[in-house]
């Protein structure tokens, strides 16, 4: 019988969800419910003075708006140390570890005088077992504390082999790896031996994680084996890289999960966006529902090579995301960012921006004209369109707009364009000064689609402004 999957995402409440711990999520949860499984999150937080309450909240939040919410309740380390100095004791009891009583200084000092530079790794390490366990002269007292760090033995020539589901099978050997600290003298456990711990009664079968934490692995093999449980599958992910091929940073546009909510890019839209840095399906489709994911993703199917993460990218995706909604689901997005205007002029924003804009954002930065008199004006173009001649043709066209009893495009449109016949000028003529005037940009959708929605007492006022002193 398979055992049920079970995945957790377990980030470090040190900062705040950006996103590579929002890609590692989103995998940890596309492969834990395309195989019917359960999604968990462990809080991280044994560092007491970085870790804060802040990023709990904006980890949770951040998640919880991709979609991403625990099957079970959130695991916190914090409240599980006396679990961790249990079992680090069960392996003192077992012969499987053992006390190291020097502090920092008293190390630094013995590396000097008893430990020679380019010694090879595992004789290395045997000596420094043995100074650990028979003190030298001047540090014998130390056996007597009463508190110290714990190390798991690590004998030589363990031939530590793991198959990755995305880089294969890694192998390496033990002579290698140093005597392990699972827990510190203060009590607390290092992070390689806290996870194993939280792993195992978590009932983790899989750990989907970055691949900074390849070279964890073996050791928390070795910690595995030392309680003789059985040991999880690994898949490790390629790293995040900017355009220019560096690592990902937030001069690439690389924000916080919560700050792309704040600039307008749709759960959706990123969900998908970030789902595809370094994973895709067998065919070329970009645009992808969560549902349909679930049901394709394949952890296997991850590449190897790093991920670039290009922010033109993501904001196309959104612009595609935004043209599928309905526009009241549109509607009740832009009332959560800005409350302050009226359902019907946001509305009218929506039908003629919809098309044309990447974030919901753009909807209250474009389309302020709709939304407020107080609209930003481009006071470069203002000056240079509006003159003496376009000021006398906006009069005529003010003149005849005024009599019209039908509001529509097309009538309105054909008015200027008959117009700019009588005048013998190119209707751009018209056109430019009108725009610029109505809402204060060069560039926008349909003019004669706009006049019709902005509706005729706002244009006249609006015409009125320039052509009445």
């Amino acid at each position: 019988m398979l055992k049920l999957v079970r995945v957790r995402f377990a980030p470090s409440p040190t900062g705040y969800l950006h996103v590579g711990g929002a890609r590692t999520a989103i995998y940890n949860f596309l492969f834990a419910k395309h195989n019917n499984g359960k999604f968990l999150l462990r809080i991280e937080d044994t560092d007491r003075e970085r870790s804060s309450e802040e990023f709990v909240i904006d980890i949770v939040e951040g998640l919880k708006w991709l979609g991403i919410v625990p099957d079970e309740e959130i695991v916190y380390q914090s409240k599980r140390l006396e679990i961790y100095k249990e079992f680090a004791y069960k392996l003192i009891e077992k012969n499987k570890a053992y006390f190291d009583y020097y502090n920092a200084d008293e190390w630094e000092e013995i590396r000097k005088k008893f430990i020679p530079e380019n010694l090879p790794p595992n004789q290395k390490k045997h000596l420094e077992r043995e100074l650990i366990l028979e003190p030298p002269n001047g540090y014998k007292s130390i056996k007597n504390r009463k508190e110290g760090a714990i190390r798991l033995f690590v004998e030589d020539g363990i031939n530590i082999i793991f198959n990755d589901k995305i880089r294969g099978k890694i192998e390496i050997l033990s002579d290698y790896i140093n005597d392990i600290v699972i827990l510190r003298s203060d009590g607390t456990p290092t992070y390689n031996f806290a996870v194993v711990i939280d792993d195992y009664f978590m009932g983790i079968t899989d750990i989907i994680r970055g691949d900074d934490h390849i070279s964890n692995t073996p050791k928390q093999i070795l910690i595995y084996k030392a309680f003789d449980w059985e040991i999880p599958n690994f898949a490790h992910l390629p790293m995040i890289l900017g355009p220019d091929k560096k690592k990902l940073s937030k001069r690439h546009g690389a924000l916080s999960v919560i700050e792309y909510k704040k600039m307008g890019i749709l759960s959706s839209a990123l969900f998908n966006f970030l789902a595809l840095l370094g994973w895709s399906p067998k065919d070329n489709r970009e645009i992808i529902s969560i549902e349909e994911m679930i049901r394709i993703f394949r952890i296997e199917d991850v590449n190897t090579s790093p991920a670039v993460f290009d922010i033109n990218k993501l904001l196309w995706m959104n612009s595609e995301y935004i043209k599928m909604k309905e526009d009241k689901e549109i509607l009740q997005l832009l009332k959560e960012i800005n409350n302050n205007y009226e359902d019907e002029k946001l509305l009218k924003c929506i039908k003629l921006l919809k098309t044309r804009v990447k974030t919901l954002v753009e909807f209250f930065e474009y389309g302020d004209y709709f939304l407020t008199e107080n609209y930003k004006i481009d006071e470069k173009a203002f000056k240079e369109l509006i003159n003496e001649n376009s000021i006398n043709y906006l009069k005529i066209l003010y003149e005849r707009y005024k009599n019209v009893l039908d509001w529509e495009k097309g009538i309105l449109e054909k008015i200027l364009r008959d117009l700019a016949d009588e005048l013998n000028i190119k209707p751009a003529h018209i056109i430019h000064p009108l725009r610029v005037v109505l809402t204060g940009k060069t560039v926008g959708p349909s003019l004669f689609e706009l006049i019709e929605e902005l509706g005729r007492d706002v244009v006249l006022k609006r015409i009125e402004k320039v052509i009445i002193p």
